[in-house]
């Protein structure tokens, strides 16, 4: 793999693979980002290292918050 794909399939926030369905060569209506809203913090952390990489779902996807009863 080169430099440039690996950098477009790795998470710049954990290294993990982002799992891009644009980088990946597919629609980006099929991307697990596409419609979802994302984490706000971990957006501008990624902005801080990158303009160009997705991040992963992990690092992405809010944490769950436990609602009181």
């Amino acid at each position: 793999m080169n430099d440039k794909s690996q950098t477009e399939t790795t998470c710049p926030l954990c290294g993990a693979d982002n799992q891009c369905a644009v980088a990946a060569g597919r629609p980006a209506e099929s991307c697990w980002c596409y419609g979802v809203q994302m984490e706000g913090e971990a957006l501008e952390k990624a902005k801080a290292i990158t303009d160009a990489q997705c991040v992963c779902p992990a690092c992405g996807l809010p944490v769950p918050t436990e609602e009181a009863p």
